[in-house]
C-alpha cells in the first residue's frame, strides 16, 4: 500500500515538473507609432499627399505645435523640404484641400471657408511657400494657367488672373447679351462662367449652364 502511495506521488512530482517547463504563451502586440488626430465631430484627419508638376511633392497634415492645433503642409522637391503653416484649426470647413489644381510654378487648395454658400481657392508659390492669390472659386484653365475668380475684396468684381504674367482683367458681365437668352436669365448663371478659349488678344467666356447652347463672349486682356 505504501508503496502504491510512493508511486502516485513520485507520479504527480513528475507531470508537475512538465507542466511548469510548457512555454509561456508570446502575444505579439503592434504598437502603432503615428498620432491620431481628430476633428471636432470626432472623425480621424487624415494627411493628403500629391504629387505635383516639376518634381513637387506635396503633403498636408495635421500636427500640434505649442499646444495648437494646426494644419500644415510641405512642400518637397529633391534635397529641398519645408513645411509651412497652413491653418490654425481643425474645424473642417476650414481646412483647406488639394483638388489637383496644379500649374507650373504654382498650386492651389480649396475649402468653402467656413460653411458658407461659396468655395474658396488659395494659391501658392511652389518655390516659396507663399499665398499669392485668394478668393471664389470660378474656373481653372490648366491648359494656359489662367484662373476665373470672384475678388472679395475688390467690391465682388469677377477677374481672369494670368498666373505667369500676374496680370489681373476685369470681366464685365454682358447683361444685354445675358437678357436675351433664357438660360442665363437665372441668377446663378455667372456661376457656370468658364474660359472656353484663348487668344493673343482676348479670353473667351462661356456659360456651362447654356450647353448644348453656345452663349459666349470675349474680353480684351489687360496688359
Amino acid at each position: 500500500m505504501k508503496n502504491k502511495i510512493l508511486i502516485i506521488l513520485l507520479l504527480c512530482f513528475i507531470s508537475c515538473k512538465m507542466d511548469n517547463h510548457k512555454p509561456a504563451e508570446v502575444r505579439k502586440i503592434k504598437k502603432s507609432t503615428d498620432t491620431i488626430f481628430l476633428n471636432e465631430q470626432g472623425d480621424t484627419i487624415k494627411t493628403q499627399t500629391a504629387y505635383l508638376k516639376n518634381n513637387y511633392k506635396l503633403i498636408i497634415f495635421p500636427a500640434i505645435d505649442k499646444n495648437e492645433e494646426v494644419i500644415n503642409f510641405r512642400l518637397i522637391n529633391g534635397k529641398k523640404d519645408n513645411t509651412y503653416l497652413l491653418v490654425d484649426t481643425f474645424i473642417e470647413n476650414y481646412r483647406p484641400y488639394y483638388e489637383g489644381v496644379d500649374f507650373k510654378n504654382y498650386f492651389a487648395l480649396h475649402s468653402n471657408g467656413g460653411g458658407t454658400s461659396n468655395f474658396y481657392f488659395w494659391l501658392y508659390d511652389k518655390e516659396t511657400g507663399n499665398e499669392v492669390l485668394n478668393g471664389i472659386t470660378g474656373d481653372f484653365d490648366l491648359k494656359n494657367e489662367l484662373i476665373l475668380y470672384t475678388d472679395e475684396d475688390d467690391e465682388y468684381n469677377l477677374f481672369i488672373y494670368d498666373v505667369n504674367t500676374k496680370i489681373k482683367t476685369l470681366i464685365n458681365l454682358p447683361y444685354e447679351l445675358m437678357d436675351k437668352q433664357k438660360c442665363t436669365k437665372y441668377n446663378n448663371s455667372p456661376k457656370t462662367l468658364y474660359i472656353r478659349r484663348v487668344t493673343n488678344e482676348y479670353y473667351y467666356l462661356a456659360f456651362e449652364i447654356c450647353k448644348p447652347l453656345l452663349v459666349e463672349f470675349k474680353v480684351k486682356k489687360s496688359k
